[in-house]
């Protein structure tokens, strides 16, 4: 039987938004990416009655537990205080950790105030979790089904920790490998809506589902696998690259420096671009430093100028983001196939959001061009009002 986990997130800032989840998140990921998926996840604040509410009911209904947050020094960090009153046990001082602290501050020429020593002090019965980088250490102990990890809330700390201290024991606890996996697939053009017409509707293997994440510009799809059937596997994965086509930018992680770095070797690329403000270039930049970047104000604002305009360059490769115009903000692709131009609808108010969609589309005519998919296609997030070809 599959283990259920949960994710409990502390702390009053973290409730009321004040700073945002984002360890959740990752440990969300991290855990799935080795084949554990999170069942449930929790937030609560600094309330020690609501912490031991809730510690107690999640030890019934959970396998693994893992609390973020509440491990600092200060009055308000009351993770261990809450799991001690929950297992029904006192608080003991951990001597081993008092020194590791004690040594950090001394490697630093200071004095340990006397508040970080409630660090130290650990649920009878728990065991430690080193914490290389901070002074908070984490800690596990077992109540009724259910095992507890406590982590800082630090981001780098709890991801160093993750990785170096947790996922052994997990590994041991759990099992060498979950039951699940991840296969992730990014891509562009396509709506969330849009993809769940084409796709919810579609009968999958047993074992596997669907999942969706927005973010822009990009959407990304994840195929959660929780079979070891290969053919099962190859089937669902060959449906959903049959329904998205050449939408698909990128697998696994969003990283072009690979795939697309060694072909814009010795290309001569030169970059225009008015309306998405150097944002294109910045993509650019990401993948290769071999390119010549210009943002220029005043570039034409239609599809038939910006392709005249763009044909008198002599380069060999050359993409072009024009102004915005009545009809929209157009794009070119200059290259021995001739000027591929086509006008973009932009319906999104948001200018920073506009002017990333806009360099990523321009961006998805060369990455096309360069992998030799058909430049110009239509997509559901961005209108097209014209498209051409004019020959050099």
């Amino acid at each position: 039987m599959e283990a259920v986990i949960e994710l409990v997130s502390t702390g009053d800032e973290v409730l009321t938004g004040l700073i945002t989840d984002t360890n959740a998140g990752w440990l969300s990921q991290r855990l799935l990416e080795q084949g554990w998926q999170v069942r449930r996840r929790f937030t609560v604040g600094d309330d020690k009655a609501d912490l031991v509410e809730l510690f107690v009911q999640r030890s019934h209904q959970a396998d693994l537990v893992i609390v973020n947050g509440g491990l600092g020094p200060t009055s308000d960090d009351i993770s261990a205080e809450a799991m001690a009153e929950a297992a029904g046990v006192p608080l003991e001082l951990n001597q081993h950790w008092l020194e590791v602290m004690q040594q950090k501050y001394s490697s630093r020429n200071r004095v340990m105030p006397q508040s970080n020593s409630k660090q130290a002090m650990l649920p009878q019965g728990a065991e430690l979790v080193d914490n290389p980088v901070g002074t908070a250490c984490g800690f596990a102990i077992k109540l009724n089904r259910a095992t507890f990890f406590f982590t800082p809330g630090v981001p780098s700390e709890l991801k160093k920790m993750m990785d170096d201290e947790m996922l052994p024991r997990l590994r041991r606890q759990l099992g060498q490998n979950g039951h699940s996996q991840v296969r992730r697939f990014f891509l562009f053009g396509l709506s969330e809506s849009g993809l769940s017409d084409r796709l919810d509707h579609r009968q999958w293997p047993a074992g596997i589902t669907l999942g969706y994440r927005a973010n822009s510009p990009t959407i990304e799809l994840k195929l959660i696998i929780e079979t070891e059937d290969a053919a099962n596997i190859a089937a669902a994965e060959a449906q959903l690259l049959a329904e998205v086509g050449t939408h698909l930018v990128a697998r696994d992680e969003m990283n072009f420096t690979a795939s697309l770095g060694p072909l814009l070797l010795n290309k001569d690329l030169v970059i225009f671009e008015d309306a998405s403000g150097g944002r294109l270039t910045d993509t650019i930049s990401t993948i290769t430093s071999e390119f010549e970047g210009h943002y220029l104000a005043g570039l034409p604002d239609s599809a038939e100028d910006l392709a005249h305009w763009l044909t008198r360059s002599t380069r060999p490769l050359t993409l072009a983001i024009g102004a915005e115009g009545p009809q929209g903000i157009p794009i070119a692709l200059l290259s021995a196939q001739g000027c591929q131009v086509q006008t973009l609808q932009m319906h999104f108010r948001d200018p920073l959001n506009r002017r990333r969609l806009l360099a990523f589309a321009a961006f998805d005519m060369l990455r096309r061009h360069l992998v030799g998919e058909t430049v110009m296609v239509d997509y559901d997030i961005l209108p097209c009002s014209e498209r051409f070809t004019l020959p050099t």
